[in-house]
């Protein structure tokens, strides 16, 4: 097992709990999603936060990929 610092299991745990958020949040909103992606989705939007919060602030503009 990989030696883990207090600030990682902090940053950590900072992810699950707001993946938690977006999961209540998703399961909430009627969309129809499974268990199993529903969790890997929340954890990549958490995990993910400041690249969200950066495309979220943009929201005026077009996404263009």
């Amino acid at each position: 097992m990989p030696l883990v610092t207090k600030k990682e299991a902090d940053a950590y745990d900072r992810v699950i709990d707001a993946a938690n958020c977006i999961s209540e949040l998703l399961e909430n909103s009627g969309i129809d999603i499974d268990e199993n992606d529903l969790e890997v989705l929340s954890i990549f939007i958490a995990d993910n936060a400041l690249a969200v919060m950066q495309i979220l602030k943009r929201q005026t503009k077009r996404c263009v990929i």
